[in-house]
């Protein structure tokens, strides 16, 4: 591949990144809750990305678009995994507490660096949609006579880009936190936001399944 057909690729990761949707949201609540919560769910978010940006350039992700029942079990269990989550916001959101030492570890306890890692790599394992993504891009760039190497260079590069952004947002909600604009009692209403935000949008999956 040439360097202007990298940097196409490149471009068009990172408009994908940066669309709104799901990603966005989990990565923003374990971020909320915690700099290393925030910095798992992004980095957990990118190795998900890049395995099926792997199993698409090496023509594996076809079993998953064109298999029916697989493809629409990973969406059922996408929109169940956002319910579940929504609730879990609303569950451990609590009441709104009088110290910002104590809001913070409440927040904390509620989502573990491990549960935060495991969030964001679920978020986009159960997202088949992604393989279509992958697979309208990739069928611009890769051929049968390319060598290994560079197939897993490129899902290493949409792997890379994914991360790279979603740490830059999680730095971002971290130093506004730290600048006070979401601590202190506007930490269970984030919680409860997100909450909603996550169930409304398993419910219009789920419709539109």
């Amino acid at each position: 591949m040439y360097w202007i057909e990298w940097l196409s690729l490149a471009g068009i990761c990172a408009l994908g990144a940066m669309t709104p949707g799901p990603s966005l949201l989990i990565v923003l609540r374990s971020a909320s809750a915690g700099l290393y919560q925030g910095l798992a769910s992004a980095i957990a978010h990118g190795l998900g990305i890049g395995i099926y940006a792997l199993l698409t350039a090496l023509g594996l992700a076809v079993v998953i678009t064109q298999t029916p029942m697989l493809f629409n079990g990973l969406q059922w269990a996408g929109a169940l995994f956002l319910a579940y989550l929504g609730v879990q916001a609303l569950r451990h959101a609590g009441a709104p507490q009088p110290g910002e030492s104590q809001s913070k570890q409440a927040s904390t306890a509620s989502l573990s660096v491990g549960k935060a890692a495991l969030q964001g790599f679920g978020i986009a394992f159960f997202n088949p949609k992604v393989a279509l993504f992958f697979g309208a891009l990739f069928s611009q760039f890769v051929s049968n006579e390319q060598a290994l190497a560079t197939k897993i260079s490129m899902a290493v590069l949409a792997a890379t880009i994914d991360t790279a952004w979603y740490l830059i947002v999680a730095l971002v909600v971290i130093y506004g936190s730290r600048r006070g604009l979401t601590t202190g009692s506007w930490r269970p209403w984030l919680q409860r936001i997100f909450g909603v935000l996550l169930i409304g949008l398993a419910l219009r999956l789920l419709w539109s399944l």
